[in-house]
């Protein structure tokens, strides 16, 4: 308490899912992709949801169509001595729809987006490295966002519009025989981009991390 369900039902359903990935080698490089799609059908399912309170509370969707495609990528080079660049993309389109019975006559969330599930949703990540050193660049998307079970669009509170999001980070890596040393820096939220992930809730503006962290190596001591 708050925000319990004691009636709250198990979900229960079924998923089919297949997909197709592929490898290319080269001297220098080293390309892999993958798709994937899915297909789910899951009865009483759980999903959680703002109070007129303050709190979330966990209710049951009486029948819930979920499908969608992933499509992944990553890539390695090697252009020179000491030097590697890295990519990884990642691309998910989801529709999660309901589609129970209506709860009342004014019910409008019949055959619509589930709250607070984007449609679209990228993410890219490159890495650039030299010896020890190690720049990373991370880029996400996330399309609009309903906070409505209707999915209504006429006043802004009922969807959280799309955002980007960019971070920057500057590794250094320190290996001795009986551990590994590393010190990081990053840049969250690079551009100071103003977005919410929950209505009414934003996030934080550009922000600084700094990480030390410390491995030791147990195999040279026993």
């Amino acid at each position: 308490m708050p925000g319990g369900n004691d009636s709250l039902r198990t979900e229960k359903g079924y998923t089919y899912d297949g997909g197709v990935e592929f490898t290319v080698r080269r001297k220098q490089l080293n390309f892999k992709g993958e798709v994937t799609a899915y297909d789910s059908y899951i009865r009483d399912w759980i999903v959680w949801l703002p109070t007129f309170k303050g709190f979330w509370s966990p209710v049951n969707v009486k029948k819930v169509h979920s499908y969608g495609i992933e499509i992944k990528a990553s890539a390695r080079i090697e252009p020179a001595k000491h030097w590697w660049l890295t990519a990884d993309a990642n691309y998910v389109w989801t529709r999660s729809i309901n589609q129970g019975d209506p709860a009342s006559w004014g019910d409008e969330s019949i055959g619509k987006q589930l709250v607070y599930i984007p449609e679209h949703a990228s993410v890219i990540t490159t890495h650039l490295g030299w010896k020890q050193w190690q720049l990373t660049y991370k880029w996400n998307y996330y399309s609009e966002r309903y906070t409505t079970s209707s999915n209504e669009t006429q006043t802004k509170r009922g969807v959280i519009t799309p955002y980007y999001m960019n971070d920057i980070a500057l590794e250094k890596v320190w290996k001795t025989r009986w551990s590994t040393f590393s010190c990081k820096v990053s840049v969250n939220n690079l551009f100071n981009e103003e977005y919410e992930s929950v209505l009414s809730r934003p996030m934080a503006g550009r922000n600084y991390n700094l990480y030390i962290g410390i491995i030791p190596n147990l195999k040279n001591r026993f």
